[in-house]
Order: C-alpha cells, then structure tokens, then sequence
C-alpha cells in the first residue's frame, strides 16, 4: 500500500472512531434524559397517591413556611415550595421569615392560628427546633428544608439532606410519622427556670463548650469542620460532678466530662454516636462519658466511627422515659447544637409520638441507608 494509501486508511479509522465516540455520547445522553424522564413520572406518580391519600382535597390544604432567611438558598427553596404547591393545586404557601430574636415560634403559632396543615422549617437544626415546639401535640405536621451547617435532625430521620428538591417533596406529600420529643426544664443559678424542647441531642460539658465557642461566621465557612477545632482546645478540660436519676431508680453520681440526653443516636459523616436512640420508641437515652486521660478519649473516638457495639466503661448508656441531671456546680449546655449558657439542673420527660413529620425513613431505624441514598440519587423534577 502506497504512503497515500495509508493516509487515507488512518483518516477513516479516525474518522470512524470519532463517528463510535459521538454516537456513544449521544446514546448515553439519550440514556440520561430516559433516566431522569422515568424519575420525574415515578415522581409525579408518588405525589399523585399522596395527594388522593390525604383527607383533604389539594385545594383545602394550606402550608406555612419558617424561613431562616440568613441561609444562602433560602430564597431558592420558597420559590421550589411554591412551584410545588401551584403543581399540587394547592394553596399559595403562607411564608413567614425569622427574625434574630425569634428562630420561629411566633411564625410557626401564625401558621397553626391560619390554619396550616403542614408547617415546613427551612434552615438549621435551630428552625427546626422552633417550629417543632409550637406544633408539637397539634395535629399539623412538620416539615423540613435543612439549610443549617450540621442538620442533624434531617439526617437521623433519613431525609436526603444535600437535596432540597427532594425534602421539598418530601415535606409536602412525604409519608406522616410520628416522633418523639424530649420536653426540657432548665433551672438556673437562682432558680429561674424555662421549658425547651430537644429533638436530636442535648447535653452539657463538652459538647456544650464546643457549640459556644465555634463562631457563626466560621461554621458559614467550614460546615460542621468548625467544631473541630474547638472540640480539640475543650477535649481535655476537667471533669464535673453530675447526679443522675432516671425514671424511678435511685440517684447515682457520676464525674462526667459530658452528660447527653439523646433522641437521636447519628452524627456528621455517618458517625453514630448512641446505636440504642431512636426517635420513635418513647425512650431517651441517657449518655455518660467519664474519660480520665487521652487513651480513654481514643476509645470513644474508635466505638463512635467504628461502630463498635461492645459496651466500653468510660461511655455509659441508660435509657429512660423521664430523668433529671443535678449539677454540682453551674455547667455549660446546649440543645440540638444550640448554646443555651449554663444551667444547674435539668428535668426531661419524653412526649412519646407528640410531632408528626412527614417523609421519615422508618428503615432509617433498623439501620438500612439504602431508602436514604435512593432518593437522594433521584430527586424531583417539578
């Protein structure tokens, strides 16, 4: 074959393996375009049975929206919350902001006063808090939009929380469950005393100290990282003296470098901190840790990421309906990852079931992700 010949040989091999990669291309957009036209139908379908399966007919269903309006997509997501209900004939939506000093209750009782059906938190685990305790024990349900740096609350119930297309969704026409919360009672130093409610984790000592001293501007920037760094200066501080008395057992008294009241078991990255927390079975669990030095520190550290189940001395677990956690001096708390300042006691009963939250992942609680990396793989179109 002459030198032409060659030439002309190589350019169509070329050309045809250039033709093979373009048709590749196409066909596998082709592919994609399928693929997402079958998830919007799947969607549109989900919706369609959920909105036969509510009481209500579309048209007399109101919703009430919480916005923490200092979250970047805020914004966003009102305009896909609205889009969803014109989609659902639906009413237009109530929207409410929060304020610096009101993360949302007074918005969240607007909301029940209209009328709402459903109240959807969009922000932090902070909104979520707010509005749970004003709807809580009503028969509205509660929705969430998380926006917030840990979002806690939204990854222990299972919510696909990098998509917010999805928990849209899901706070609209998501299956109702019923959740439990834990009803606080915080004294202060001179008695003066005020009720919160807890739906994740609260606790004083170190964790207490790490949430006050983290900036906001920081956690803006870094995520729930920002805790890091705070958690490394705290670590080693000294223990506290804690009397512990639950449900109807005696008092026992503990040297704690942190005391928990957990409804929720997960942490960031998958961590799970107490395996026994769940957010249905009407119990809390209440979570001791006694380390005295580093070494006891690295076991927790590795029963936490590692998930070991073997019970280890320094991180005691007890679970109860009702409990009170007596300070001997004042100690720093917090609730949900909110700094609440320094209390000397603290009362808790659980509210077995008192809030409805739509789009639970019930396999969430016999420890199966996969529900949850499916809909996160697969959000909504509309």
């Amino acid at each position: 074959m002459t030198v032409i010949g060659w030439e002309w040989a190589f350019a169509a091999a070329a050309a045809l393996v250039v033709a093979l990669a373009l048709l590749a291309v196409w066909q596998a957009a082709r592919i994609s375009r399928l693929h997402a036209r079958v998830l919007e139908l799947r969607h549109r379908i989900e919706v369609g049975a959920a909105l036969a399966a509510h009481p209500k007919r579309p048209e007399q269903r109101l919703v009430g929206v919480v916005v923490n309006v200092t979250k970047e997509s805020a914004d966003h997501v009102v305009g896909l919350v609205r889009s969803a209900c014109a989609d659902a004939g639906m009413p237009e939506p109530l929207i409410m902001d929060t304020t610096a000093e009101d993360p949302g209750h007074e918005m969240s009782r607007r909301a029940l006063e209209a009328g709402c059906d459903v109240v959807i938190a969009v922000g932090g685990d902070g909104t979520v808090r707010a509005v749970a305790t004003e709807i809580a024990g009503t028969p509205s349900a509660l929705g969430v939009v998380p926006l917030g740096t840990g979002n806690l609350f939204a990854r222990n119930i299972g919510l696909p929380h990098h998509n917010v297309e999805s928990c849209v969704s899901e706070a609209l026409h998501g299956a109702p469950h019923g959740v439990d919360t834990v009803n606080l009672t915080l004294e202060r130093a001179g008695g003066r005393t005020e009720r919160q409610v807890s739906l994740v984790i609260a606790g004083g000592g170190l964790d207490a100290q790490v949430m006050a001293s983290t900036p906001d501007e920081l956690k803006q920037r870094a995520g729930w990282l920002a805790y890091g760094a705070a958690g490394l200066r705290h670590v080693m501080g000294p223990r506290k003296t804690v009397t512990v008395e639950l449900d109807d057992r005696g008092p026992a008294t503990f040297r704690v470098r942190s005391v928990l009241l957990a409804n929720c078991g997960i942490l960031q990255a998958g961590m799970v901190l107490v395996p026994s927390a769940r957010f249905d079975d009407g119990h809390m669990d209440t979570v001791l840790f006694t380390p005295r030095h580093a070494l006891d520190w690295a076991r927790i550290v590795a029963k936490t990421t590692l998930r070991f189940t073997a019970d280890i001395p320094v991180m005691t677990v007890r679970q109860a309906k009702t409990g009170r956690i007596s300070m001997a001096e004042p100690l720093q708390f917090q609730i949900d990852g909110d700094a609440v300042g320094e209390v000397i006691s603290v009362r808790a009963v659980v509210d077995h079931g008192a809030l409805t939250v739509n789009g639970v992942v019930t396999e969430v609680l016999a420890g199966t992700e996969g529900a949850v990396s499916d809909r996160a793989a697969s959000p909504p179109t509309s």
